[in-house]
């Protein structure tokens, strides 16, 4: 079954055809709760229209609770964009650069269809200041109760929509490496307001391409990552194309991930972009690792995080506590 949704997909992304077979209505059930559980129902439900003519259709039943939660998604998905800009707008009267972070921000200036079915699990917006001007910037907004993290701080603007402000992007456990994606962060923060639309700003194609690739790596650790996140790490590659400019600092892609201490992950991330979204060679960060790649495909689609084998498999990252 779970190759049969990655399949749908490639399929979805135009990355391939058609399935390989057709599932049974049982497959089709799990292909289903498969994609519910990454917040991909929208992506996958648009692979099923793709399929329609080859003949293959998923169970009525379910074909119609499939459609009405695309549907559903779509509309959130465009509430949260509609919110993050409003959001970015009240921090630039109060003279608070800011930028929409992650998938929601290569959402924002993107004309594909397509990656506004990635569903959003929060706004994620990077502010320019320091912790104690978001508390203040939050306590101006009324809230009183200031939840604060090592990177970020949950902002109580909305009833239904988790929105975070993250005053730090990258962040790592060890504290040796933390201090490198600091000082690395420092050299190259204004790649993270590439000009949009409206003063509307997000990261450069480049910056994201290494802050999502980071950003997955404390989900993968935590039990929080999702082939959603993975497929809008997808487009922004697909976007980049291969061409991979130097940063601030005039080290190239190689030596940034060196010095990130991200070289083996980016090297297993690649190869599962390749095996279950077809990432053409061209468009990855770096070689493909099987051995690093297959350790993280396991760890992603597991119902439950494995603290021994994370432990066992990144030692130096998992001693540490989380930030």
């Amino acid at each position: 079954m779970q190759e049969l949704f990655f399949e749908l997909l490639r399929v979805a992304i135009g990355q391939l055809d058609c399935l390989s077979r057709g599932p049974s209505a049982q497959e089709w059930h799990d292909i289903y709760q498969t994609a519910r559980r990454h917040g991909l129902v929208g992506v996958c439900y648009k692979g099923i229209e793709r399929l329609f003519e080859f003949g293959l259709r998923v169970p009525h039943d379910l074909s119609l609770d499939w459609m009405a939660d695309a549907e559903e998604l779509r509309e959130e998905q465009e509430l949260y964009n509609s919110r993050c800009r409003k959001l970015v707008s009240k921090l630039t009267e109060r003279k608070i650069r800011a930028t929409a972070m992650n998938g929601l921000g290569m959402r924002l200036h993107s004309d594909d269809e397509l990656p506004h079915f990635v569903q959003a699990t929060a706004i994620d917006v990077f502010v320019d200041c320091s912790m104690d001007r978001a508390i203040k910037f939050a306590r101006q907004t009324g809230q009183e109760e200031i939840q604060c993290r090592y990177t970020s701080l949950a902002l109580h603007a909305w009833e239904n929509t988790p929105v975070n402000l993250c005053y730090r992007v990258l962040s790592a456990r060890n504290t040796f490496v933390n201090r490198r994606m600091q000082k690395w962060f420092m050299q190259n923060k204004d790649l993270m307001f590439s000009p949009c639309e409206d003063d509307l700003y997000v990261p450069s194609l480049m910056m994201n391409a290494v802050c999502m690739l980071q950003t997955f790596q404390q989900r993968l650790l935590s039990g929080k990552a999702t082939m959603g996140f993975l497929l809008d790490y997808f487009f922004v590659l697909s976007q980049l194309q291969g061409d991979f400019q130097p940063f601030k600092d005039g080290a190239n892609l190689s030596a940034t991930l060196q010095t990130l201490g991200l070289t083996q992950f980016a090297a297993g991330v690649m190869w599962v972009m390749q095996k279950t979204l077809g990432l053409a060679r061209q468009y990855m960060l770096c070689e493909p690792s099987e051995e690093e790649g297959r350790f993280i495909l396991r760890c992603l689609m597991a119902r439950k995080r494995s603290y021994r084998h994370l432990l066992l498999h990144y030692p130096m990252e998992m001693i540490w506590p989380s930030r």
